[in-house]
C-alpha cells in the first residue's frame, strides 16, 4: 500500500492553516462546519483528491452509531485518510462546560479516530482549533496536558490508560471507555494573532504497554 508523501500531507496543512487564519482575522463567522470545509478545498486543490472520492459524515467501522467527519476511502494505491474536527470556543451565553469536561471530549475524539478501520492502509488526523479559554486551560501545567497541546511539529506523544488516568474523573468520564493505546504525532501548531490556536495531530497506532 503506497502511502501518502509527507510533504504533500504538510503542503495541505500549511494552506489549511494560512486559509484559517486570514478566515479569522477577517472575523468572519465560523463555525465547526467552516473549518472541516476550508480543509475539504485544501484536500481537493492542494491534494489532488476529486470532490465525488470524500465523504462527509462517514459510519465509524467499530463504534455502533458513531460517525467521522471526513473520509477519504483508500484508492488507486493510496492509503485512505480521515479526520475529526473539533472547534472549541467560548460559548457568548457564557454556559460552557467545564473545562476538564471539555478537554476530555478532545481524546475521546482522538480515540475515536483510534478505533476507526483497519491498521494499514489509514491515515488518521485529529483537527483541533480553539480559543484563549481552552488554550489557558491545556496549557496550565498543573493541568497536566501542557505535554499534549505545546507539542511541537515532528514530535510525537504516547497516549494511553494510564496518560488518562492521572486526571480529574470529570476529565476521564467525558474521555470515556473507548481508550487505546496510541501515538499522536504534531503536524501542524499554529498560534494566530487573532487568538485563536490551531493543532493537527496524527493519530497512529502501537503496541507499546
Amino acid at each position: 500500500m503506497i502511502k501518502w508523501d509527507n510533504v504533500k500531507i504538510n503542503e495541505i496543512f500549511q494552506q489549511f492553516g494560512e486559509l484559517l487564519e486570514d478566515r479569522f482575522s477577517k472575523q468572519t463567522y465560523t463555525t465547526e462546519d467552516s473549518i472541516r470545509y476550508t480543509l475539504f478545498h485544501c484536500l481537493t486543490h492542494y491534494g489532488g483528491i476529486h470532490p465525488s472520492d470524500i465523504v462527509l459524515e462517514y459510519p465509524h467501522h467499530h463504534i455502533s452509531g458513531a460517525e467521522v467527519d471526513t473520509y477519504v476511502p483508500p484508492e488507486n494505491g493510496l492509503c485512505g485518510l480521515v479526520f475529526e474536527f473539533k472547534f472549541d470556543r467560548k460559548i457568548p451565553s457564557g454556559k460552557n462546560p467545564p473545562k476538564p469536561q471539555k478537554a476530555g471530549k478532545v481524546f475521546a475524539d482522538i480515540f475515536r479516530l483510534a478505533h476507526f478501520a483497519p491498521v494499514k492502509n489509514i491515515r488518521r488526523f485529529f483537527v483541533y482549533v480553539t480559543d484563549r479559554e481552552m488554550s489557558t486551560y491545556f496549557q496550565n501545567p498543573s493541568n497536566q496536558l501542557d505535554d499534549f497541546f505545546n507539542l511541537q511539529t515532528k514530535n510525537a506523544l504516547r497516549i494511553d490508560k494510564k496518560y488518562i488516568s492521572r486526571h480529574p474523573n470529570t476529565f476521564m468520564q467525558s474521555v470515556g471507555k473507548n481508550v487505546i493505546n496510541c501515538e499522536i504525532e504534531c503536524k501542524l501548531n499554529r498560534n494566530f494573532r487573532s487568538e485563536i490556536w490551531i493543532r493537527i495531530y496524527e493519530v497512529k497506532l502501537t503496541n507499546f504497554r
